[in-house]
């Protein structure tokens, strides 16, 4: 399950072994499920959400690697506590702001590209370097109101910076026996020892620990700075002290500042779950949103034809408005996108599971119900004991094919076309997702955050590389491999790191 060169253990999970299936845990670990049924699903996420609750493995991770108490760390009444506060942040009323501020970054991206690019009929480079730089830069100035100068190649900043990113998590899934322990160690006291104790990782022989012990004592320090520059800036002159930051004071951060301020004393967050929060909104969007728009790209140097049908339509819409660019409305209103972003990420969802502990006995539904291997009889819910890990297939419930249809595993964006997203099913059977019928962004109260901040990156990076470069594909094969994100490697050259090359050439 865990295997980085077996993804498709995952997509053709319900194909194989159908909508629950039953993991055995090995010697030492306990036996779990994997579940994909819709109804099942729903129970977990929304009616037992806090039945099912966030693992010790996952919250413990998290919270060493944001160095506190962040909105995937915590359960019941707290989760809800900084939901509140959080959410105005992530609303379209508030991301639809964001959008001069992606286009300028996006641009950037542009122009920089084609000063690379030159005349040069087919020019090739690792696309998903200049997306990874792009994203950070997008979540960073969107998120943060902080930028790492990413477009600058010799920028110290960026590359440390994204270093800690690019490692955090593939080392954390090479640690998959201590994190267990994680969630405890992190609230061991006295803190003092805690962080002594951890600061052995440094002299330990044990590369993969060094290495994460290093991502996260790099990228800590850093939200830390930005924001208590912030809260000085804020304290002194209030909201509008922050318009100067390079966000112009519309970063989540700054909102989340300022409903904290305004919020009554037992509602707001400390300082330290703030910094831990906006330490998450980084590593949470960056690689996820690079990866999806290095697959999207990808897949359209596959399918030319289909690189000219999304362009056309984003040449037209571009054309009513004389050469300025789209708004977070008027990209939403352009159906081919929008078409084209579902199916890429129902296909290639960038998590691929995500795993729940019971904290008591539970009956769940069943949409597909299942016989019962000694009986024969149908079985149309299911008795999960307390302490049962459930893994929650959000790739495979994307590709099933009893939900999406015979062409489950095809690259089909026509199926969003004039539908409404239950509709997409067959049957138009609803599943607990939060974006278009899918699991891409999981569902219920720990549904993610900024899927709409995320969509507005994707479709205003396209909307303006796709006019001006045509994509072509490499010889080189790309595969992609499972870790806690999927990342993608060159065959044979996988020492290399991950990449994604392509051919630009301008129009």
């Amino acid at each position: 399950m865990h295997n980085p060169d077996d993804l498709d253990f995952h997509f053709k999970m319900t194909e194989r072994y159908g909508h629950v299936a039953r993991l055995h845990g090995g010697v030492i670990g306990p036996d779990g499920l994997y579940i994909s049924d819709p109804l099942a699903l729903h129970s977990i996420l929304v009616r037992d959400q806090n039945v099912f609750q966030e693992s010790t493995e996952f919250s413990g991770l998290f919270g060493v690697i944001h160095h506190g108490d962040q909105l995937a760390s915590v359960q019941g009444d707290e989760h809800k506590k900084q939901r509140k506060l959080m959410n105005p942040a992530f609303t379209a009323a508030h991301v639809s702001k964001l959008s001069p501020l992606f286009y300028r970054i996006a641009t950037e991206l542009r122009d920089r590209l084609k000063a690379e690019v030159g005349s040069s009929s087919a020019y090739t480079l690792d696309i998903l370097d200049r997306l990874t730089r792009t994203a950070l830069e997008l979540i960073s100035q969107g998120g943060i109101g902080h930028t790492f100068n990413s477009f600058e190649r010799n920028s110290k900043e960026f590359h440390e910076f994204h270093e800690a990113l690019k490692d955090v998590l593939p080392n954390a899934s090479k640690l998959f026996f201590i994190l267990p322990f994680l969630e405890s160690w992190r609230k061991r006291e006295p803190a003092w020892l805690r962080r002594s104790l951890a600061n052995l990782a440094y002299v330990i022989p044990w590369p993969t620990l060094r290495a994460f012990k290093k991502a996260v004592d790099t990228m800590h320090p850093v939200c830390k700075k930005v924001f208590y520059e912030k809260k000085a800036a804020f304290d002194e002159g209030g909201i509008g002290a922050l318009s100067n930051t390079a966000s112009g004071g519309r970063d989540l951060t700054t909102l989340l500042m300022q409903a904290n301020s305004e919020a009554d004393e037992e509602d707001r967050l400390s300082d330290e779950i703030v910094i831990a929060n906006m330490s998450s909104i980084v590593l949470g969007g960056q690689e996820t949103t690079s990866g999806a728009m290095s697959r999207l790209l990808n897949v359209m140097t596959l399918q030319p034809k289909l690189q000219e049908w999304l362009r056309e339509e984003i040449n037209e819409a571009l054309s009513k408005k004389n050469g300025e660019h789209l708004d977070f409305y008027e990209l939403n209103a352009l159906p081919r996108l929008d078409a084209i972003c579902r199916e890429t990420l129902r296909l290639f969802a960038p998590v691929t599971f995500v795993w729940r502990q019971t904290m008591k006995d539970t009956v769940v539904p069943l949409q597909f119900p299942i016989n019962d291997a000694k009986t024969g009889k149908e079985i149309r819910e299911v008795l999960i004991h307390e302490g049962t890990p459930v893994y929650i297939g959000m790739g495979a419930m994307n590709r099933s094919i009893p939900l999406w249809g015979p062409d489950a595993g095809e690259f089909k964006p026509e199926r969003w076309m004039g539908h409404q997203a239950h509709e997409s099913t067959v049957e138009q059977i609803k599943t607990p997702g939060i974006y278009s019928n899918m699991m891409t962004f999981l569902g219920g109260g720990r549904g993610c955050p900024g899927m709409k901040f995320a969509l507005l990156e994707i479709k205003t990076v396209m909307s303006v590389l796709l006019p001006t470069f045509h994509f072509e594909k490499t010889n080189d094969i790309v595969d992609w491999r499972l870790g806690i994100t999927l990342s993608p490697y060159v065959r044979g050259k996988e020492a290399e790191g991950p990449q994604v090359p392509m051919k630009l050439s301008l129009l």
